[in-house]
């Protein structure tokens, strides 16, 4: 065979954009491009229905070669120490022995890190006596119940991360006490994460005023470094900011506002750059956008490295954590959630990760047990085992579309970036409230998009399984819990320094979170705004969701409302499934049928059915001909209320003037109506 014969497609001309643009239009049928095929994003800008190799500009073609330069790269001709990158679980169960058995089993099975997340009360420095003890998290208190959660923890193999909220230097004291008893403790690598910004943005408080607080973690950051030398301190965690609605590129923004005001901080304290660069890492959100999840983590590892170049440091490190968002999880049909979590896993995955929490499916409904932690753990290993994505430095780089969508991305969150600079800096616009408004705007929008479907959720609004049996969670014995904590005697450990080491010596003798607490904030005055609102993309859906539950489980019925379906089948079951969509995303149940060739048949129906309102289903042909008479013959069995599928464009007049109530159609607020119908149908 010669090369001659291998010349695939020769007697095709050439392709290029200008053909095929015009073969688009022209499929279109007069529709405008730029609405049918030009995605326009959040953040403000467009992607295109293609990109060929015309769009590798010159600022793009430098992307793929500044991600090389940062990725870890093998040595030559050994993939030995392609591990891929860390597999992290978060454990945050209340009870520390139940904590322990889960790292244990978690480890045993693949997981090669743990991310330790305190209860509500250990976070703002109290003891286990309030309410909010054993709330969102583990009720780690002291050494001996840290203990308890790490016991054949080997902190050296098994990287521990730390979530302490306002409490994360008493936090991190106690994981130097339990390690300072270690072997080898000095090849660990834990993840302090002490982050006073981001704790401020998400929980509204901070034990003392900011600026004091940075100087105290750039303080502590050097204590900690001294001890640990593979320790990272300090943790820009953005993610309370990507689920309050921040689109990618404002949280990328605000991402390097924070780890530059934590740079300067580290190195006013005296660190050199170097070794304050290599102890600030990242926390980042992912949702389903997954080549957005891709490009983001892409573009923050670009933006950062500028920065450090523009402060001396020509390879700085940029280590990054990658979470499923919050937002993205559901309560309802959460069996989805393993979908969601795949595509944020992916997409941190091919995005460079370093650490990829997958959070488990059941997450927004409660605590995880083994089958949904093993799902999330799982769901990592077979995207390295069987994918191998890990072996490949920038595996997405030479993609026209992703090097475009990474310089964009890049682009934006850089001209935010500059822009929260010159008001002030990351602290002065979280305290004065001004990125908190703007995000609540963002929000504001995204939740009209939600409702009215043109932001599609699987399983909650399009496709809905009313019918489908709610996943429950272990509900632990919170009470006893308490009890047993309150019932352990604290040790008097005399007066407490101001240091990381004297904290440390306490927390050896057996001081808790709060005596730890106490001694380093004493009387100072905390800095307390309103903290972020946390939002779930499916939250609005939910609540009509619960109510329909609940009135099923009252009276034994669902909330109906009855199918008009007119004609054959295959005339109304367009928009019967769309109706039977729009209304079961509220909870609310339809009655089917074949359809009816008449007002009066469909009437009866109506009767036996038992429903108080109905839907009218059908053609715009076969409403011009039967929907006046089927709304008649509706209104006069009884029904309250009289939907019709469709738009009514002229119609509208007369078919009101019928009886027909209300309309749905694509575009409207499902939430607005199926609230509205179950208002009508009386349920609580």
């Amino acid at each position: 065979m010669t090369d001659q014969s291998l010349k695939l497609a020769s007697e095709f001309p050439p392709a290029d954009y200008a053909a095929w643009r015009k073969l688009a239009e022209a499929a279109l049928n007069g529709a405008p491009f730029d609405k049918k095929l030009v995605t326009h994003l959040r953040d403000g800008f467009d992607v295109q229905p293609i990109y060929t190799a015309d769009d590798l500009d010159g600022a793009t073609a430098q992307i793929h070669d500044g991600l090389v330069a940062t990725s870890k790269q093998l040595p030559a001709g050994d993939d030995s120490g392609a591990t891929g990158w860390d597999i992290r679980q978060l454990h945050a169960h209340p009870s520390p022995k139940t904590v322990n058995d889960a790292i244990l089993e978690d480890l045993e099975n693949g997981v090669t890190s743990v991310l330790l997340r305190l209860d509500h009360a250990a976070r703002f420095g109290n003891g286990p006596s309030g309410d909010d003890a054993g709330l969102g998290g583990v009720m780690i208190y002291n050494l001996d119940d840290l203990n308890s959660a790490l016991n054949g923890v080997y902190t050296n193999l098994a990287p521990v991360a730390l979530d302490g909220g306002a409490a994360a230097i008493p936090f991190a004291a106690l994981l130097a006490a339990r390690m300072g008893h270690e072997d080898n403790a000095a090849d660990a690598a834990p993840a302090f994460n002490l982050d006073p910004i981001g704790t401020l943005a998400s929980e509204g408080y901070c034990p003392t005023n900011i600026e004091d607080a940075l100087e105290q973690t750039a303080s502590f950051a050097q204590s900690i470094a001294a001890k640990f030398p593979n320790a990272t301190a300090v943790n820009v965690n953005s993610t309370c900011w990507f689920n309050a609605g921040a689109t990618d590129s404002m949280e990328l923004a605000i991402a390097l506002a924070t780890g530059l005001a934590y740079f300067r901080a580290l190195v006013a304290a005296g660190m050199d750059g170097t070794r304050a660069a290599a102890n600030i890492t990242f926390t980042t959100a992912i949702g389903t956008d997954f080549f957005a999840g891709i490009a983001k983590l892409r573009a923050l590892r670009l933006m950062w490295r500028r920065i450090l170049q523009a402060s001396g440091l020509e390879n700085g490190p940029v280590t990054i954590t990658a979470i499923s968002a919050d937002q993205i999880m559901t309560k309802v049909d959460p069996w989805v959630n393993m979908l969601r979590t795949t595509v944020t896993s992916f997409a941190a995955g091919l995005g460079g990760a370093d650490s990829v929490v997958c959070l488990p499916y059941d997450h927004a409904i409660g605590l995880p047990d083994s089958f949904s932690r093993r799902i999330a753990r799982n769901t990592q290993l077979i995207l390295q085992e069987e994918s191998n994505v890990h072996r490949v430095i920038d595996p997405a780089g030479g993609s026209w579309f992703i090097e475009n969508l990474t310089r964009d991305l890049a682009q934006n969150a850089w001209q935010k970036f500059q822009e929260i600079e010159g008001n002030g800096g990351i602290t002065n616009a979280v305290e004065n409230g001004s990125l908190a408004r703007e995000i609540a705007d963002l929000w504001q929008k995204r939740e009209n998009r939600l409702a009215t479907r043109r932001d599609p959720l699987t399983g909650v609004s399009e496709f809905p399984n009313i019918e489908e049996a709610a996943v429950t969670c272990e509900m632990p014995d919170i009470a006893a819990l308490r009890a047993t904590a309150a019932s352990r005697p604290t040790p008097a450990t005399g007066a407490i320094g101001h240091g990381f080491a004297d904290l440390v010596t306490a927390a050896t003798k057996g001081a808790n979170i709060a005596q730890l607490f106490a001694a380093l904030y004493g009387d100072a005055t905390p800095t307390r705004i309103t903290p972020l609102a946390q939002h779930r993309l499916s939250e609005s859906f939910e609540g009509n969701r619960r109510r329909a539950s609940a009135h099923q489980q009252e009276t034994g019925k669902a909330p109906q409302i009855f199918l008009c379906n007119i004609g054959r089948v295959a005339e109304h079951t367009a928009r019967a499934s769309f109706s039977r969509n729009f209304f079961g995303a509220g909870g609310i149940e339809a009655i089917a049928n074949n359809g009816f060739a008449t007002g009066h048949d469909a009437a009866n129906a109506f009767g036996e059915s038992g429903a108080k309102i109905a839907i009218i289903c059908g053609s715009d042909t076969q409403y011009a001909e039967h929907a006046a008479e089927m709304a008649k013959a509706l209104k006069a069995a009884g029904a309250s209320k009289i939907y019709l599928a469709g738009h009514p464009g002229d119609n509208r007049a007369a078919f009101e003037a019928a009886g027909i109530d209300d309309f749905i159609f694509m575009g409207s607020d499902v939430i607005a109506t199926t609230t509205a119908t179950l208002d009508h149908l009386g349920v609580k």
